[in-house]
């Protein structure tokens, strides 16, 4: 079964009218709102590397947007300009190692930033120093701009709390382009209200969607945008790509790409 759809309830309905399925390939790369419904009679697999590039896009815009005081710009009503803020040779976290986090240290190459990244297996990516997550806490106050491009799991799930952003940098910049649930956003508004840290640009929230009345809103050092870094109608031809290979896959007795791991979460 290809799931495009965006309800899990929707989903459990259609595997129940079509109880010979054995695999389901989603077209999204967050899985945790699918997590009840797999068992050990179906595999899954998501979308790995369809939006990659449109996500590390958006990263990339937020960071920019954020150094730069866009937010600021736009609201003043009147000519102030701002501080002339680079992402050139700075210090940079990211947080994840997937293909968000590989394209998006791609992206940042002719910014000849210093990059870091902190994932799981810690394995090896060209052009970063990589470790695992138990370097967090050593690498966050170092950093200028810190991404977050992980998977929502029980172990990442509030990861950015008021004890990790009152360590970060004064003047550090937080993009978040993977799941709200990883920040714990009472601690954001109190980091951004304190100027414990610069800026953060969110385009996912928790909650979400983002209330109107939410104070995030109106902080001027806080760029938000609607969940829509990455679009299925954009990436079709990368998702097609990815199906045809798993089916062949499949057919060769292979796993697909991107087989989830219930326990892992991802």
């Amino acid at each position: 079964m290809i799931w495009t759809g965006e309800r899990p309830s929707v989903l459990a309905a259609a595997l129940e009218c079509a109880p010979s399925v054995r695999w389901v390939q989603l077209a999204s790369t967050g899985v945790e709102s699918y997590l009840p419904l797999m068992d050990q009679r179906i595999r899954w697999s998501r979308a790995v590397g369809v939006q990659s590039e449109l996500v590390a896009e958006h990263a990339l815009m937020l960071a920019l947007t954020v150094l730069r005081q866009g937010t600021a710009s736009v609201r003043a009503g009147a000519w102030l300009p701002r501080p002339a803020i680079g992402l050139t040779n700075a210090e940079v976290l990211v947080v994840g190692g997937g293909g968000v986090a590989r394209a998006l240290l791609a992206l940042l190459r002719p910014f000849r930033v210093r990059p870091k990244v902190v994932c799981r297996g810690g394995a090896p990516i060209a052009g970063a120093e990589v470790g695992t997550p138990d370097r967090l806490d050593e690498w966050l106050p170092e950093a200028r701009v810190v991404f977050l491009a992980a998977p929502l799991t029980a172990d990442t799930a509030g990861l950015i709390d008021a004890v990790r952003l009152r360590s970060m940098r004064r003047d550090a910049c937080l993009v978040n382009v993977a799941r709200g649930g990883l920040v714990i956003t009472d601690d954001l508004v109190r980091a951004l209200t304190s100027g414990w840290i610069a800026g953060a640009g969110l385009d996912v929230t928790d909650p979400e969607p983002l209330p109107p009345e939410h104070p995030l809103w109106s902080l001027p050092t806080c760029v938000i945008t609607a969940h829509c870094a990455g679009d299925l109608d954009h990436a079709l031809g990368p998702f097609v790509d990815l199906v045809r290979r798993n089916i062949r896959r499949l057919a060769n007795g292979l796993e697909p790409i991107g087989l989830v791991d219930p326990e892992l979460g991802y």
